[in-house]
């Protein structure tokens, strides 16, 4: 009971505090399609899917972990991550060490965003980072506070689109596994909603294949999304170039 009693609390102060409000105009939809820990068949598979419909993705990197094993199937190698770039995919920051926002304190959390800013710099694929995702559970305010000043736009979860006044520090996701493996028409309504009312919906998820993970989604399904994103009539976009279409200052880091 005190720990459901905590995470509501935390995710109500989340919700409510260290906001960096947006107003999204509303005459335009966006779709963004991202992956957690950057699976190597998010891309083999996820990016040609991608790429086959003409649009590009946002792939978000732990540097420390590239080249592990992990429960969506192996993360992609040094070899992967500059293939993405150099096929106009994007990188994303989701911290050095992949790091639980609810269990590590405020400062190693931006240390950790420091060091894979780094990491990126060192690699020579890029000179930083201008979006997140929250790994695992979250953050606490606190880590909701220093990520906020990091990066242009954050998001975790939320399984609906954003739409009016936003917050860049905690944007909606929907997320593709085996939670929504059945919800299909549901996420289908909810690509022609954002479309008609001039949202920004980003889709993530983690490995791609014919018998993905629970984590993941397979092959034919994402597909199918895809073209369905693509149809709406929304713009099928990275999550920095959506920021830079709307005018959102991009950070530095």
């Amino acid at each position: 009971m005190k720990r459901r009693l905590t995470n509501r609390w935390r995710r109500f102060t989340i919700a409510r505090f260290a906001r960096r409000e947006f107003q999204l105009p509303g005459n335009v939809s966006y779709v963004s399609f991202t992956f957690d820990d950057f699976p190597r068949s998010a891309l083999l598979e996820g990016g040609r899917i991608l790429e086959a419909q003409g649009v590009r993705g946002t792939y978000f990197v732990s540097f420390q972990c590239l080249g592990r094993d992990s429960a969506s199937g192996p993360l992609a190698s040094f070899d992967d991550v500059a293939a993405a770039v150099q096929d106009g995919h994007e990188l994303g920051c989701h911290t050095f060490e992949h790091l639980d926002g609810t269990t590590t304190s405020a400062n190693a959390f931006g240390q950790s965003i420091a060091a894979n800013r780094s990491a990126l710099i060192n690699s020579g694929l890029g000179s930083g980072f201008d979006v997140f995702a929250y790994p695992l559970n979250g953050p606490t305010l606190a880590v909701k506070r220093v990520v906020g000043r990091f990066f242009t736009a954050c998001w975790f979860g939320g399984q609906s689109f954003n739409e009016g006044l936003v917050d860049l520090n905690l944007l909606n996701a929907y997320f593709l596994d085996a939670r929504s493996e059945t919800q299909m028409n549901g996420l289908m309504r909810t690509i022609e909603m954002n479309a008609e009312r001039g949202g920004w919906l980003i889709i993530a998820t983690h490995d791609v294949g014919e018998r993905p993970s629970k984590y993941g989604c397979e092959r034919q399904r994402f597909g199918a999304i895809v073209a369905r994103a693509k149809s709406s009539g929304a713009r099928v976009l990275p999550m920095t170039t959506v920021c830079r279409e709307l005018g959102i200052e991009t950070s530095d880091c």
